[in-house]
């Protein structure tokens, strides 16, 4: 005969599983109901090009047509950089006779403050660019290829555009100074170039590729997603291959796979290294010749900024 203690105990266990079992089915019931869309966000894939957009900026580049997009990947929790960017380098502005606009690329997250935060900040700055997709560094292929997407769709008068990150200290006045320069309006690619990478095999770094996912030995020549900078033309032929060519997390190396197939080669802007993929230490002279330094906090974009502009008319 089992003691009585026993079956007290497990009366008690089966009641409390019963119980958590129901708590468990009905919170998940309410998140359905609350924000179904978020919930019912998929991970990876490439099949939702054309899906609506969240959120979009209000623009008219019929009338007036910019030279230059920056296209800028971020989360919801990065606003102090998005700030900073709005204040230095991302500025709306006209170098020359050359407009140069800038936006911010994001995907979804489960919290609802977060994204009532973004669409007020969407409709303060009109620079956001969101869709249905789980905001995650994996799914950075997704945001680009979002925003080449509406570029194709809602900007195609510019003439370049440019896909960098929040981390980033990119020199705009050179920038624009160089594609003049360059006098190429079409089929051009550049950035810092990656010719010969490899995949990462190790399990624990951030860009680990199993033989599954990639089983080659080689990528094809890519460009550090740090910063690179291409022609509207090809913005048009990446959105149309992206299509059929299977999804794949690091972001610059699928677009690199997406210009392989069209057969378009890398080119260099400058005989000189312009986008660095790394942080080079702080000059004047140093970050007048340079497009990209990578690993620039906040604070230090209005530093840099701020000290090349009172700066301008110093020589070097």
């Amino acid at each position: 005969m089992i003691p009585r203690w026993k079956q007290i105990f497990a009366t008690m266990l089966l009641t409390s599983c019963f119980c958590f079992g129901v708590f468990f089915t009905k919170l998940q019931d309410f998140c359905i109901v609350c924000d179904k869309r978020i919930q019912t966000s998929s991970p990876y894939r490439l099949d939702n090009v054309g899906d609506p957009f969240l959120l979009k900026p209000k623009v008219q580049c019929e009338r007036n047509p910019p030279f230059l997009v920056l296209l800028v990947t971020t989360t919801h929790s990065q606003l102090e950089a998005r700030n900073a960017i709005r204040q230095t380098w991302g500025k709306k502005r006209q170098i020359g006779d050359k407009r140069v606009f800038t936006y911010f690329l994001l995907g979804t997250v489960t919290n609802l403050r977060l994204q009532e935060e973004l669409i007020e900040e969407s409709n303060t700055y009109n620079d956001i660019i969101q869709r249905d997709f789980i905001d995650t560094y994996y799914n950075l292929t997704l945001k680009t290829i979002m925003g080449v997407e509406w570029i194709c769709t809602h900007c195609p008068q510019t003439t370049f555009l440019m896909k960098t990150d929040t981390d980033m200290f990119v020199n705009t006045l050179y920038l624009v100074e160089l594609l003049v320069k360059k006098n190429q309006t079409t089929n051009l690619f550049t950035g810092s170039l990656r010719e010969d990478d490899e995949p990462i095999r190790d399990m624990n770094s951030k860009w680990y590729i199993s033989e599954k996912e990639f089983p080659g030995s080689k990528y094809a020549p890519f460009c550090s997603g740090t910063g690179y900078v291409f022609s509207v033309d090809i913005a048009h032929k990446i959105l149309n291959v992206s299509s059929t060519v299977p999804f794949f997390k690091l972001e610059d190396v699928y677009v690199g796979m997406c210009l392989e197939k069209l057969e378009i080669k890398l080119q260099d802007l400058h005989t000189e290294t312009t986008f660095f993929a790394y942080r080079p230490a702080f000059t004047i002279c140093g970050y007048r010749k340079l497009v990209t330094s990578h690993g620039v906090e906040p604070y230090e974009m209005y530093l840099f900024w701020e000290a090349l502009r009172r700066s301008e008319d110093e020589p070097c």
